[in-house]
């Protein structure tokens, strides 16, 4: 053991034998922050309290992270302002936006509701037509006319809603894109609850989208049960058509003629050109055609009906008296003079003395004037290599030359040449070739029903 004097001396800096302890440098921090001491007098008594260098070190290292962090809040505050003040612009101008789209959809949506109330309408209209007879082209013409036309329109309106839906997606995924940075900046506020979410408005605005997407869905379903049901009664007009127009031939060859020939023929005589039913072209992203296939059946059977119609327009349907009695028919007769076998390649239409005749077709006269035993005759020409003659007329009111159309007065009916009474011989020829008037007649009689 070392007794009182001995640590006293070693406090000194000297050793119990009388030599000295070596001396220590105070480090750096031992310099900065000194050992100190506090004295705190109260009612007389006196406290001391040493502050040690490393206790100063962390008062000095907490103080110093208390500025920090404090620079920090203020600049982080005021840079989240700055940002939310943005989005909240941005915000409101696509908000601004999401309106104006909302009212050209809903603009859109009472279209696509009055088309389809068109096409109900229409619809019913033309299942009415189906229980009656198509008697006629011009029917067919109309109803594939108004068909196309409304597939036209439900085109263009898809179209448009193609048109909206993309800007809407494209409005949509900006919503997502701006209120992403947004989110995160009001998450790091929400903590202080100092600035209000605008998530309420990007709720309002996903319940308005998925509101719009439904009326479309709704609409949609709609057009497509009309569509869907038009398009049966596009195959039936496209059935009835083939077979009306079938029908309607072999009607026309009850005369003896060459149908499909004439047809041909009339089809060739028109300018060359390029046609074809119009279907829309498909965009370029791939999307298919809207307009039906049947369409272009429907309308190469209008093509096939107005080549027909003008055939018929073109032949000799009518007898070309308005009163008359059949006197003698077409064939093998005895002569009326003579009375020996004979051909008679006309028929003899017998009526009152100085009554009209008529041209039984559109033609250009080509001979008038005497011709030996027809008397006064008539002779016109129809095309196709068709002709009609009349006989035996009192006078002729036509020229050379002259277009005459249907049922035009071209003489009175008469007497002269070989003839035995009152009566118009009434010819048709095709190719030179004679064939029976009365069974053009019988062919006129259903034929032109519906015309």
């Amino acid at each position: 053991m070392t007794s009182g004097s001995d640590w006293a001396a070693r406090s000194d800096g000297t050793a119990a034998g009388g030599d000295r302890f070596p001396s220590r440098k105070p480090g750096r921090l031992a310099r900065i922050f000194p050992e100190r001491q506090v004295i705190f007098r109260t009612d007389g008594r006196v406290r001391l309290v040493t502050l040690t260098t490393g206790g100063q070190s962390a008062i000095a290292v907490v103080a110093l992270g208390l500025v920090g962090w404090f620079g920090f809040s203020i600049s982080a505050q005021v840079g989240f302002d700055d940002a939310i003040a943005g989005k909240d612009l941005e915000i409101g101008a696509i908000s601004a936006a999401y309106g104006d789209l909302k009212i050209r959809l809903e603009d859109s949506e009472s279209h696509f509701r009055s088309v389809a109330r068109t096409l109900e309408a229409k619809h019913a209209y033309l299942m009415a037509l189906l229980d009656r007879p198509m008697s006629s082209g011009d029917a067919l013409k109309a109803r594939a006319q108004g068909l196309h036309q409304e597939d036209l329109t439900r085109q263009r309106l898809a179209s448009s809603r193609r048109a909206l839906l993309a800007q809407l997606g494209a409005l949509e995924g900006v919503v997502r894109r701006k209120a992403g940075p947004k989110g995160g900046a009001n998450a790091a506020r929400g903590a202080t609850g100092t600035v209000p979410l605008p998530g309420l408005r990007r709720a309002r605005v996903g319940r308005e989208h998925k509101r719009l997407m439904s009326r479309i869905d709704k609409l949609e379903q709609r057009l497509g049960a009309v569509n869907g049901s038009q398009r049966g009664v596009m195959d039936f007009l496209a059935a009835r058509s083939i077979d009306d127009f079938d029908r309607a031939k072999k009607l026309v060859a009850i005369s003896g003629l060459d149908v499909d020939g004439l047809l041909a023929k009339l089809a060739g005589a028109g300018p060359r050109g390029q046609g074809g039913p119009f279907i829309a072209a498909a965009p370029d992203s791939g999307a298919t055609a809207t307009v039906p296939a049947v369409l272009g059946v429907i309308d190469h059977q209008l093509n096939r009906w107005e080549t027909l119609v003008a055939l018929i327009n073109r032949l000799p349907f009518t007898a070309p008296a308005d009163h008359y009695f059949v006197a003698s028919r077409f064939g093998k007769r005895r002569d009326p003079i003579n009375r020996r076998w004979a051909m008679h390649y006309g028929i003899d239409l017998a009526g009152v003395y100085h009554s009209p005749v008529r041209a039984t077709a559109p033609g250009v006269v080509v001979r008038v004037g005497w011709n030996g035993s027809y008397g006064r005759v008539v002779e016109i020409d129809h095309g196709l290599g068709l002709r009609t003659r009349y006989g035996h007329l009192h006078r002729i009111l036509v020229k050379r030359g002259q277009k005459v159309g249907f049922r035009r007065k071209i003489g009175q009916m008469g007497n002269s040449g070989r003839s035995t009474g009152a009566h118009v011989h009434y010819e048709i020829l095709v190719n030179g070739k004679p064939l029976d008037p009365a069974k053009f007649m019988e062919a006129g009689e259903h034929v032109l029903e519906g015309y």
